[in-house]
């Protein structure tokens, strides 16, 4: 209920208790009679509290506005009514609690509104009936209800491989076949000279770590080629030489049969290992190059020597191996990266192969001293 403005501020404000207790008694009197006496004796177990007009926080509201879950009617507000003249006209329209809408027939009735309470109520009946007859749902949802909605249709991922599966190739040149270590670093040699960028994938730790194995690779346990193989290799040799020198001669030094042509065309395990060697000096050779042209493009710096990704490799070999032929592939790799920036250090290394005792290395070593001196 309301109260008034007035009631509010002339009512006084407790927020303690207002205790008056008088004559508070310890030993009673034995009988019910009112003339019986008892004398006092003067002890207390209660204390007399006379409070007037307690309070904590003394400032005075105006007015307390109520807290209401529902409008409140105009009967129930209590408000004071103002004071109106003596006589002052009042029509009996006022006083009356509803109003009469007179009707009209010609009136449009507008549509219904499915907002309120009564509509979703109406419409749960709807849908109800809609459901039996089979019929698809009439599009209306209100708040709270959950739609029906198409689910997309979802395809399971294919299993996409990339394009470059390093584990198939490092295997591959981790194999004990030597075949198939040189027909992969010959599909690497290959994609990096017609389509470098394509090469990046094998620029990883795992392809110059097989292909350091392969370049350091101890073959001195393999076997070499036998007796055998070595005489009919001479035999086919001195006939090749002999026919390409002679083109109109009809007849050969050496008669070779053809299961000797098989025998010197047959590679034995140490070859096989020492040739392998070569290729993968040159496929380290031709993947840094990507990699050194990479970096020079990105930043513009060129890539210090001690920072190739297989030149210690290629420096041991021509220092270390004992097979010239090895050592002149590991020339041939310094010369395919070789950088005017590295003119000093390359000069000594191709110095030191220029002096070998093998004329084939010799010769090696100083071609790629005098490209490096034209750079």
């Amino acid at each position: 209920m309301v109260q008034s403005i007035d009631s509010l501020i002339n009512k006084p404000i407790y927020n303690a208790v207002n205790i008056n207790i008088r004559k508070p008694e310890v030993n009673s009197k034995n009988c019910d009679c009112d003339s019986c006496v008892v004398n006092d004796n003067g002890v207390y177990n209660a204390v007399k509290i006379n409070i007037d007009k307690p309070a904590i926080n003394p400032q005075k509201k105006i007015y307390d506005y109520p807290r209401m879950e529902a409008p409140v009617p105009f009967e129930l507000a209590n408000v004071n009514p103002i004071p109106l003249p003596q006589g002052f006209p009042i029509a009996a329209e006022y006083h009356s609690a509803s109003f009469v809408i007179p009707e009209d027939k010609n009136a449009e009735v507008p549509a219904p509104n499915y907002t309120t309470v009564e509509a979703e109520k109406g419409i749960e009946k709807l849908e109800a009936e809609e459901a039996k007859e089979n019929k698809a749902p009439s599009g209306v949802t209100f708040h709270g209800t959950e739609p029906t909605i198409k689910r997309p249709e979802i395809i399971p991922p294919e299993d996409i491989k990339p394009d470059v599966d390093i584990a198939l190739i490092t295997a591959n040149l981790n194999s004990n076949n030597f075949d198939t270590q040189a027909l992969q670093m010959e599909e690497i040699t290959r994609t990096a000279l017609d389509n470098p960028e394509n090469a990046m994938p094998y620029i990883v730790r795992d392809v110059f770590k097989s292909l350091i194995a392969i370049a350091n690779k101890d073959s001195s346990t393999l076997e070499p080629p036998t007796k055998e193989q070595i005489d009919a290799r001479k035999k086919l040799v001195a006939n090749i030489i002999f026919a390409e020198s002679n083109k109109d001669a009809k007849a050969l030094p050496y008669k070779i049969t053809e299961e000797e042509i098989a025998l010197a065309n047959t590679i034995a395990p140490l070859e096989q290992a020492e040739r392998n060697k070569e290729y993968a000096l040159y496929t380290m050779a031709v993947l840094s190059k990507v990699f050194m042209d990479g970096v020079e493009k990105e930043t513009g710096s060129v890539v210090p020597f001690t920072d190739i990704p297989g030149v210690s490799t290629m420096v041991d070999t021509l220092r270390y191996n004992p097979n010239p032929s090895v050592k002149a592939a590991a020339v041939d790799a310094l010369a395919y990266i070789q950088k005017p920036e590295y003119k000093d250090v390359l000069t000594e290394l191709y110095s030191l192969a220029q002096a070998d005792k093998n004329q084939i290395l010799a010769n090696t070593a100083s071609s790629a001293l005098e490209k490096l001196n034209k750079q």
